[in-house]
């Protein structure tokens, strides 16, 4: 062979090498081209998209093999620069380990990055970069990724609002507000006001808008006020706004609203006792008349009584629905009955009764009222029996009459004058 034909066939050889036939080469887009495999690497997507400023990010890329052969351990490395950031502890380096050939689709490897994103970062596409490396060989750094970022809306939330299950009217009751500032950084001057203009309450020994100087990132704070409902309030759910107003470190004015709902009422208060009775002794029948007066602040209603079986026999129904009862006034229900031949001194009336409050608590009771009975001279003794008027009658009649006829004719004799029953004069004719 011609020595200069060896020499230049050594030499494109050289060349060839050099170029990457065997080794690698990089193209613009960062795609590395080997001879035997071909890896491929893209950014999929970020998390929130668009991202915020002041919060995190993820960003997940694919390392995809097109190539006939293997792609051993490949290696990737972030290059945050601002406004990213990794956390203390968050390692830049992730190794992939070897890609298959033609591992690419949904065969491809996914790996993740979590960055913090400085408050301040500028709104609008933010580059990342990466690199990576295979086998050991040359890093090899991609084109910069682009990331959208806006601005961050600084989070105060209300985590919680403490306050008794129901407000008794007239009465002070204390309201916890618990604040949670979700931001990544501190807030400050945060002022929270209870809008009560509208609503029948009043703070007690406060203003209804306190101030906090400054809440820490990620920490909460408590502001705590105590109210008190009207006296006539009406028991029933009222939403009550709570304005809150701060700043962030930069000064920048926020200003949101809640709703937070409390409970007007209290607990019923209602007496239920036999007022009245026409049964007095054993085996008597009569009508039995309980009184329920309902001696609460707040209005009760559908009010429901029932009479269960005992010492007698139930004449009327069994079940009187009453209706509703408002505060400071009373209802009646009415029962007829035949009692036994007892031997007690009195006997018992069990009773169901069944109601709701004004915002809808439903309330259950067994009652048991005791129904005295006396003897018969008892009764008429103490005046809750009488005798038989009609009798008495009677006999006064009787004695009007007879003193009525007597008086006659003793008038007769009087006047030496004989009468007729009927009162008629006859003329005399015995002797003088």
């Amino acid at each position: 062979m011609n020595k200069k034909i060896l020499i230049g066939i050594l030499v494109l050889s050289m060349i060839v090498c050099s170029s990457g036939v065997f080794g690698a080469s990089t193209s613009a887009t960062g795609r590395t081209q080997l001879y035997f495999h071909d890896v491929d690497v893209t950014m999929v997507n970020h998390d929130p998209d668009p991202a915020e400023a002041g919060r995190y990010v993820t960003v997940r890329f694919k390392v995809e093999n097109t190539g006939a052969e293997t792609a051993k351990d490949i290696v990737l490395e972030i290059l945050p620069k601002y406004p990213f950031s990794l956390d203390p502890g968050e390692s830049a380096i992730k190794s992939i380990g070897s890609v298959r050939s033609r591992q690419i689709g949904d065969t491809g490897v996914i790996e993740d990055y979590r960055l913090r994103i400085d408050e301040n970062a500028i709104e609008g596409d933010n580059e990342i970069e990466l690199r990576y490396n295979i086998d050991g060989g040359s890093w090899i750094k991609l084109e910069p990724f682009d990331i959208e970022v806006n601005p961050h809306d600084i989070i105060l939330s209300i985590a919680s609002v403490e306050s008794p299950s129901m407000i008794n009217p007239g009465e002070v009751s204390r309201i916890d507000i618990n604040l949670e500032n979700l931001a990544l950084s501190f807030l400050k001057e945060v002022k929270v006001k209870l809008n009560i203009d509208d609503i029948p309450f009043a703070t007690i020994g406060s203003t209804n808008r306190k101030i906090i100087k400054q809440i820490e990132a990620d920490s909460t704070a408590m502001v705590s006020f105590n109210i008190m409902a009207e006296p006539d309030a009406e028991s029933q759910l009222y939403k009550v706004p709570i304005e809150l107003e701060y700043n962030d470190r930069l000064g920048v004015k926020y200003n949101k609203t809640e709703i937070v709902g409390l409970i007007v009422g209290a607990e019923p208060d209602l007496s239920v006792i036999i007022d009245d009775s026409e049964i007095y002794n054993s085996g008597g029948t009569g009508e039995v008349s309980i009184k329920l007066t309902n001696k609460g602040v707040t209005d009760i209603k559908f009010v429901n009584l029932m009479l269960l079986d005992g010492e007698y026999t139930i004449l009327s129904p069994e079940e009187v629905y009453v209706g509703n009862i408002d505060s400071d006034d009373y209802e009646t229900a009415d029962f007829n009955l035949k009692l036994d031949k007892l031997k007690t001194e009195e006997v018992a009336l069990p009773l169901i009764l069944e109601y709701k409050d004004a915002n809808n608590n439903e309330y259950k009771e067994e009652i048991r009222l005791p129904l005295k009975l006396y003897s018969s001279s008892d009764a008429k003794a103490i005046g809750v029996k009488k005798g038989n008027s009609t009798v008495g009658i009677v006999i006064v009649l009787i004695i009007v009459v007879g003193g009525f006829f007597i008086y006659r004719r003793w008038r007769k004799k009087k006047k030496g004058q004989k009468m007729d029953g009927f009162g008629t004069k006859v003329p005399f004719l015995g002797k003088k």
